[in-house]
This record gives C-alpha cells, sequence and structure tokens, in this order.
C-alpha cells in the first residue's frame, strides 16, 4: 500500500518553488482532467479493495479510468498524464506509524525525498483507522467516489480551490439548516445528555446506527444528513480525528473538522463540533 507523509504544504508554495506559475499550472491540470486515465490501484482482494472497484465501476464518471495492480502503479506512478485512485496510509511528522487510511486522489509524478508528494494529491479523505480488518467504515466508499468527482468539478469553476483541498468544507456547515442530522451515539467524544443534544439542535438531531446512515446515504433520502467519525488506530493520542457531515439527498460534503486526540479531546465529535454544527438550527 502506498504511504504518503502529510504535511501543511500547500501546493501554491510548491510551485512557486519550482519557478511555475502555480495558477496556470493548476488551471492547465484541471482542464484537462476528464480527457485523461485515472488508474484506480485495486492491489488485492480483500473486502476494501472489492468495493473500491465496485464503488468505481457504478459511480465514476468524470474521466476514463482503468483498474491497476500495486505492481502496475510502481511502473506508471511518476507519468504526469495519469492520475491515480487508491488506499494509502497517511502518516503525520511525529507517528511512528500510519494512524489513519485514506482514500486518496493524486496526479502522476516525480516523487519527492521522504515520499512526499510534491503538491500531486488533490484531495484525501479519510476511510478507517490504519490496519482495520473490521470494514466498519466501508459503506463510506461510493459517497466518497461521490465527493471526490464534486471537488473535481468544483476546482474547474474556482482553481482557488484547488489550494485549500478539504480545508474548503470546513466553511460549508451553513447549509446543514433544515436537515435532520442523524449521528451515532458511540462517535461521540464524551459523555453526553442526549435531552441536551437534542435541544442544541432543536430536535433536528436522531441517533442512528451505521446501518440506517448507509441506508439514508444509498437511497438519497432528501432532508437529511450524516455525521461520521473516523478515529486513528488504537485512538493514540496525537493522532488526528476526523469529523464529517454529509448530505444525504445530494451526497455533498458540508462539514470538515479534524482535531488531534488527546487526554481532554477524545476520538469522536467534541463539544465544539456539536456547537458549530448546530449553530445553523438557532437562525
Amino acid at each position: 500500500m502506498r504511504h504518503f507523509s502529510i504535511v501543511i504544504v500547500l501546493l501554491f508554495f510548491c510551485a512557486v518553488a519550482n519557478g511555475q506559475n502555480p495558477i496556470s499550472e493548476a488551471r492547465k491540470s484541471f482542464a484537462t482532467f476528464g480527457a485523461r486515465t485515472t488508474k484506480v490501484v485495486v492491489p488485492s482482494t480483500t473486502l476494501a479493495d472489492l468495493m473500491l472497484r465496485d464503488a468505481v465501476n457504478r459511480f465514476w464518471r468524470i474521466s476514463p479510468f482503468e483498474f491497476c495492480s500495486f505492481e502496475e502503479y510502481e511502473k506508471s506512478k511518476q507519468d504526469t498524464s495519469f492520475y491515480f485512485l487508491m488506499r494509502a496510509d497517511g502518516l503525520y511528522r511525529k507517528e511512528l506509524e500510519p494512524k489513519i487510511e485514506y482514500l486518496t486522489l493524486f496526479r502522476g509524478g516525480e516523487e519527492g525525498r521522504r515520499g512526499l508528494r510534491a503538491g500531486n494529491d488533490i484531495i484525501n479523505l479519510p476511510l478507517q483507522p490504519s490496519d482495520d480488518l473490521s470494514g466498519d467504515m466501508l459503506w463510506l466508499l461510493p459517497t466518497y467516489i461521490n465527493i471526490i468527482q464534486d471537488h473535481i468539478y468544483a476546482i474547474q469553476q474556482d482553481i482557488s480551490l484547488a489550494f485549500k483541498g478539504t480545508l474548503f468544507y470546513s466553511g460549508r456547515v451553513n447549509e446543514i439548516k433544515g436537515k435532520r442530522l442523524l449521528i451515532a451515539k458511540e462517535q461521540i467524544g464524551y459523555s453526553i445528555d442526549e435531552e441536551k443534544i437534542k435541544a442544541l439542535f432543536k430536535g433536528n438531531v436522531q441517533f442512528a446506527s451505521f446501518e440506517q446512515m448507509e441506508e439514508a446515504l444509498s437511497e438519497s433520502v432528501a432532508g437529511k444528513a450524516i455525521a461520521v467519525a473516523i478515529k486513528p488506530k488504537g485512538e493514540a493520542r496525537g493522532s488526528y480525528c476526523y469529523k464529517m457531515v454529509i448530505s444525504t439527498e445530494d451526497l455533498r460534503l458540508l462539514f470538515f473538522r479534524r482535531h488531534k486526540v488527546s487526554g481532554f479531546a477524545k476520538s469522536g465529535f467534541t463539544k465544539e463540533d456539536l456547537r458549530k454544527m448546530s449553530a445553523p438550527y438557532l437562525f
């Protein structure tokens, strides 16, 4: 499996360092996305790879695609005419081992030192804890395929989004207004008072199972959204937990936030997350 290091460096600075015009390079790259082949790396017959293959077959529509093995990926990964979609472990600088597995889309090209890609990663969506064999979160894969394609469409309309990555989605929380929010109790990272949370959302919240959330997504239920947290392997302190809200009607990512796990901030949604998510219901 590919590993990539996560660093707080934007594509803009990478392009400037190489003497390129970042806006021009990004515009050229995304304008031709639909004409380039996306290679989907499925190196095994594990449940995760089989579900990724199925999700791409059913829902990928933005460009030609073909499946390839990891060996084929290794041979072609420096070819800038290809984009690659695959599951990959992310590693923060201070982590000794990966804690989160992502679904990542990136453009082929030369890798920098220590496995860094010089701005080639387009979007990385947290999928599940690293080395997780349970498959508990794999039901998100079809939705992620839609989110990734919508991300490309959005960049083609506004090239500045290419330099924001998933940070762009932290400002969409107002679009939750009017939707009934489905959330699992076990994904809230502190002891909860159910009635207080219901009051916080003016009654527009429902405690639900993953099965109910998956059903709402697969059936494109109108007027609802799901809240899901991706926790790091072992819920390790110092690693990051990701929180998202996804509209079930159109499978759009409406909220994206992360926090570092600590003794004070457990894995899962924090009080601050719920406060931000409930704000649109107050007006």
